[in-house]
C-alpha cells in the first residue's frame, strides 16, 4: 500500500472515531490536532482548542499539583503514561476520564511530540462507586450486627466468616476462627451424641435447622442460645454452605428457668399471692422480654416489668393494677387476651409470631403462656417476646435463597416452585400454564470482549426489559448465566404464548447503549404449553429446552413451540452421540485432503486435513452435523487428537515436503493437555515441525484470550505454523494481528463467492490481501471454483488458493499429488 495513502487511511480512520478523544501535543503540551472524539468529549471546536495548551482540561487543583507537566515528564520518560481522574469540558463540566500519553519520537529518538487518547468513563465510575457503596453498606450491615452471631458455613461446617457478633457473643476473634469446624462450639456430650452432624443433615434435607441448646465460647463457659441454620443454594440448586445465626439467649433462659422454678415454688408451698408477686418484680425486673399476669376473673394486671411497659402500655398510663381493657389499646387488649383465655391450653410453649399494634409501633411479638393458682384466684403468666428484628434477618436470608443475586429475579429454585404451583392449579380448574425459556443469541462473546461486569449490566437492564412485557401473575426467573425462563400462568392457547414470546423479543430487540456502547442483543425463546392431561415441571422445563434449541438451530432471534417430534430429534442428537463414541472406537473417523495451491497455480504446496464420518448405516454424515455434537459433549477433545495424530501420520510419508493444515476447535484450548498433544504427534509421527500447520478461528481469541495467546506461543516454539481461519466473518479486530504473530490468514470462502456481486466482498478481500502484504502475512483464498475468481484474487497479491477448482477433498489413497498444467496468463 501506497505509505501516503496508508497515512491519509489512518488519519481518517482517527477522524472518524467518536468514542475516543484522540489527538496530538506539541513537545510542550500544545494541542496541534483534534479528532471528532475529541470535540465530542470536551466540547471544543478544532479552531478553539488547536494552539491551547492542553492543561485547560485539567481541573484547578491539578494545575496547582503541577499534573499536566508531570504527566508530559512521565510520558517522556517512560514512552508513557496512563491513568484515570476527573477532567474539565470546554463548560466546565467534569468528566471521569481514562488517558493514556505516549510519546512520539523520530528514527533518531528526537522527541517529536505526543499522542494522547482521552475516553469518557463517567457512567461506569459512577456505576462502580454505586457498586462499593452498596456492598459496603450490606457488609457494614451484617458487621455491625452485635447481638446476633452470623456467619457462613461451609458445606461440610468449617467456618467461613464471622462478624462482631460473632465474636462478641463467642469471644474468638475471626482469624483465629474461620477454617475451624463449627463443633468447636458444642460440648462434650453433644459432639459424642452427633448434634452438629444431625443439625446440619436438618439443614441439608429440610432447609432449615431451628434449636435451642448450651454451646462454648472460647474461654470455655456456657451459654444458652437460639440457633438457626439455613441452607444456601446457588442458581442451579446445587449447595453451597449454610448460614448461622446465634443469640445469645442465656439472660433470658436463666430467667425463665427462675420463673418456672418460683412458680412451682409458689404452688408448692401454697404461699399468698402478694409474696409471689414480691418474688417475681424482684426477678424480672430486667428480663428482656415482656412479663404480664392476669387474674383469670376480674383481668386486672397483677404485674407488669418495664419491657411490657414500653410494648403494651398507652403513653402515661401504668399497667400494674389496672384493667386490660382500660390500660391497652384495642389490638393489644385483643392480643393478650387471646393468650389468656384458654387457660387449658397454656403449656408454657411457645406461638407463632404475630404481628401486632404495639405502643412503639407495629411489631411482631411471639408468646408463651403458663397458667397458675393462688388463694386468690387463677392466673396466667404472658411472657412476650419482641421477635421483629429477628425475623427481618430470617426474611432477609429466605430471600436470598430465593432470587439471583444481580437481577433479584426468582432463581431456579423459586421458579420451580411457582412452575409447579401453577401447574397444581391448572390440573384444579384447567387455567392452562405455559413455561418459556429464554436464551440471549452470541452474549458469550460480549462477555468475552468486555468482561462479566459489562455483561451483568446489559443482563440486570435486559431484565427490566423483560419484566415489563409479562402480566402481573406471570414469574420470571433467571436460571443462571444469560438464561431465563417465565411461567405464563391462566394460558389455555398457544397464541397467548407466541404473543408474550413475540413481546419478550421485540422488547430486546432496541440497542443496549452500556458505558458509551450501543450493542444490539438478541434473544431466541422456546415455548411449552401443558398439556390437559397435566405435565410435570421437570417435563415442561425439558420441552421449553426444546423449542429453545431449535429457535437457536433456525437462526436465532426467533421463538418456537414444542412439539412431540422435537423430543423425537433430541434422541436423534443423543443417539448420535452414542454413534459418534462408538465411530471414534471403532476407527470410523478417516481423514481427507484437499490441496492448496501456490501462486504460479501448477505447484502444490500442501493439503487441509478434512475429517469425515462413513456411518455404518447412514452412510456419510456432514461435519457440519457432528462437529458441534462434539464441542458440545467434550468428545472434541477425543477427535481432534485423532485427526491430528492420522493427519501428521499420513503426511509423514509424502516424499515432496507439503505441509499439512489441521484445524482446532476453541473448545481443544480449554485443555492443558493441548501443547503436549501436539508434542507427542510431531515425535510419533516423526513429521518435520514447519510441516504443520494449525489453523484457528477468532473466537479463539475472544475466549480467554491472555490464556489461549499464551497456548498459541508455546505451539509456536513447538516450530509449528499458525493460521487465522475465517478472517473476517466475525468479530475481526486488528488487535488480534498485534497480539499474536500469525503465519497465515484465511480468507472466507463467503467472500471469495459473493466477489463478483458484491463491492463490499471484493474491498474486504483487498483490505485483508493488503494489511497481510505490509505484516509480510501469507493469505489463502478459501472456495476458488472459477478461474475468474483465482485470476482476481492472484491481481489481489493473494499468496495461496484452495477449492474446488483445484480439487475435492479426497481419502489418502486418492490424494490429489499433482495439477494439470495451467496456461500461463492464468
Amino acid at each position: 500500500m501506497n505509505p501516503e495513502n496508508s497515512d491519509l487511511m489512518y488519519r481518517l480512520l482517527v477522524q472518524s472515531v467518536v468514542d475516543y478523544a484522540i489527538y496530538m501535543l506539541t513537545p510542550d503540551g500544545v494541542v496541534s490536532s483534534w479528532n471528532a472524539g475529541a470535540q465530542r468529549a470536551k466540547g471544543y471546536e478544532p479552531g478553539e482548542i488547536v494552539g491551547q495548551h492542553y492543561s485547560r482540561f485539567y481541573r484547578e487543583e491539578d494545575l496547582a499539583a503541577g499534573l499536566p507537566a508531570l504527566n508530559l515528564r512521565i510520558a517522556t520518560d517512560t514512552g508513557r503514561f496512563e491513568d484515570q481522574g476527573w477532567r474539565v469540558r470546554k463548560d466546565g463540566s467534569a468528566f471521569w476520564a481514562h488517558v493514556v500519553i505516549d510519546a512520539i519520537r523520530d528514527d533518531q529518538g528526537a522527541l517529536l511530540g505526543f499522542a494522547k487518547i482521552t475516553r469518557d468513563c463517567t457512567e461506569q465510575r459512577q456505576a462502580e462507586l454505586a457498586q462499593r457503596e452498596q456492598e459496603r453498606r450490606f457488609r457494614y450491615l451484617v458487621q455491625g450486627v452485635t447481638d446476633y452471631a452470623i456467619y457462613m458455613l461451609d458445606i461440610d461446617g468449617h467456618v467461613v466468616n464471622w462478624n462482631a457478633g460473632a465474636e462478641r457473643a463467642k469471644g474468638y476473634k475471626a482469624s483465629e476462627i474461620v477454617g475451624q469446624h463449627f463443633s468447636v462450639f458444642y460440648t462434650e456430650p453433644d459432639r459424642l451424641a452427633g448434634l452438629p452432624q444431625l443439625a446440619l443433615t436438618t439443614a441439608r434435607t429440610t432447609s432449615r435447622f431451628e434449636a435451642e441448646g448450651w454451646r462454648l465460647r472460647k474461654d470455655g463457659t456456657q451459654f444458652w442460645t437460639s440457633v438457626v441454620i439455613d441452607a444456601i443454594h446457588d442458581d442451579d440448586g446445587a449447595l453451597i454452605g449454610f448460614a448461622k445465626i446465634t443469640r445469645d439467649i442465656t439472660e433470658r433462659h436463666r430467667q425463665e428457668q427462675r420463673l418456672i422454678a418460683a412458680k412451682e415454688l409458689a404452688e408448692d408451698a401454697s404461699r399468698q399471692m402478694a409474696s409471689l408477686s414480691d418474688f417475681l418484680d424482684s426477678v424480672i425486673a430486667n428480663i428482656p422480654a415482656s412479663v404480664l399476669v392476669l387474674d383469670v376473673a376480674t383481668r386486672s394486671i397483677l404485674l407488669a416489668n418495664q419491657q411490657a411497659q414500653r410494648l403494651f402500655a398507652r403513653a402515661g398510663v401504668c399497667l400494674k393494677g389496672a384493667l386490660a381493657g382500660d390500660c391497652l389499646s384495642p389490638e393489644v387488649a385483643d392480643y393478650i387476651e387471646l393468650h389468656s383465655n384458654d387457660i387449658s391450653a397454656a403449656s408454657g410453649s411457645l406461638d407463632d409470631a404475630m404481628l401486632v399494634q404495639t405502643s412503639i409501633g407495629p411489631r411482631n411479638v411471639r408468646s408463651r403462656t403458663v397458667a397458675g393458682t393462688r388463694p386468690e384466684g387463677d392466673y396466667v403468666l404472658i411472657i412476650t417476646e419482641d421477635v421483629t428484628d429477628e425475623l427481618a434477618a430470617y426474611a432477609q436470608i429466605h430471600h436470598m435463597a430465593q432470587h439471583d443475586g444481580l437481577t433479584n429475579l426468582p432463581n431456579r429454585t423459586f421458579f420451580n416452585q411457582r412452575l409447579e404451583t401453577a401447574l397444581a392449579q391448572s390440573r384444579a380448574d384447567q387455567s392452562g400454564v405455559a413455561v418459556l425459556c429464554i436464551d440471549l443469541d452470541n452474549f458469550k462473546n460480549i462477555n468475552d470482549a468486555f468482561g462479566h461486569g459489562f455483561g451483568d449490566k446489559i443482563l440486570l437492564t435486559l431484565a427490566g426489559r423483560l419484566r415489563k412485557c409479562l402480566r402481573e401473575h406471570d414469574t420470571l426467573a433467571r436460571l443462571g448465566g444469560d438464561e431465563f425462563a417465565v411461567v405464563l400462568s391462566h394460558a389455555t392457547r398457544i397464541e397467548e404464548a407466541q404473543q408474550a414470546a413475540q413481546r419478550l423479543i421485540e422488547a430486546v430487540a432496541p440497542a443496549f447503549s452500556i458505558d458509551g456502547h450501543n450493542f444490539s442483543v438478541g434473544i431466541s425463546v422456546g415455548i411449552a404449553l401443558a398439556a390437559p392431561e397435566g405435565n410435570t415441571a421437570e417435563q415442561m422445563l425439558q420441552f421449553a429446552d426444546m423449542a429453545l434449541y431449535e429457535a437457536k438451530r433456525n437462526g436465532r432471534g426467533r421463538y418456537d413451540v414444542f412439539r412431540p417430534e422435537l423430543d423425537a430429534l433430541a434422541r436423534a442428537r443423543r443417539q448420535m452421540e452414542i454413534d459418534l463414541r462408538r465411530a471414534l472406537h471403532r476407527g470410523e473417523l478417516k481423514m481427507h485432503y484437499q490441496p492448496i495451491i501456490e501462486r504460479a497455480g501448477n505447484r502444490i504446496s500442501g493439503y487441509e486435513a478434512l475429517i469425515r464420518w462413513q456411518h455404518p448405516e447412514r452412510g456419510a454424515i456432514p461435519p457440519i452435523d457432528f462437529i458441534p455434537l462434539a464441542e458440545e459433549t467434550g468428545l472434541i477433545h477425543e477427535l481432534g487428537v485423532r485427526a491430528l495424530n492420522l493427519a501428521c501420520q499420513e503426511a509423514a510419508t509424502w516424499t515432496k515436503g507439503e505441509t499439512i493444515a489441521v484445524n482446532l476447535s476453541p473448545i481443544q484450548f480449554k485443555s492443558t493437555e493441548l501443547v503436549a498433544t501436539v508434542a507427542l504427534a510431531l515425535a510419533d509421527s516423526g513429521l518435520d515441525a514447519a510441516r504443520l500447520e494449525l489453523e484457528i478461528t477468532e473466537s479463539v481469541l475472544l475466549d480467554n484470550s491472555d490464556g489461549n495467546i499464551r497456548v498459541l506461543k508455546a505451539l509456536k516454539k513447538l516450530g509449528v505454523r499458525i493460521s487465522l481461519d475465517d478472517f473476517g466473518t466475525g468479530y475481526s479486530s486488528l488487535s488480534y494481528l498485534r497480539s499474536f504473530p500469525f503465519d497465515k490468514i484465511k480468507i472466507d470462502k463467503s467472500f471469495v463467492q459473493e466477489m463478483g456481486q458484491s463491492r463490499e466482498a471484493m474491498a474486504i478481500i483487498r483490505a485483508i490481501t493488503g494489511l497481510s502484504s505490509s505484516l509480510l502475512i501469507e493469505t489463502t483464498a478459501e472456495g476458488v471454483e472459477t478461474e475468474e475468481q483465482f485470476q482476481r484474487l492472484k491481481e489481489e497479491g493473494c499468496s495461496h488458493f484452495q477449492g474446488y477448482l483445484f480439487g475435492r477433498p479426497e481419502a489418502a489413497e486418492n490424494r490429489i499429488v499433482t495439477l494439470e498444467e495451467r496456461p500461463a496468463n492464468v
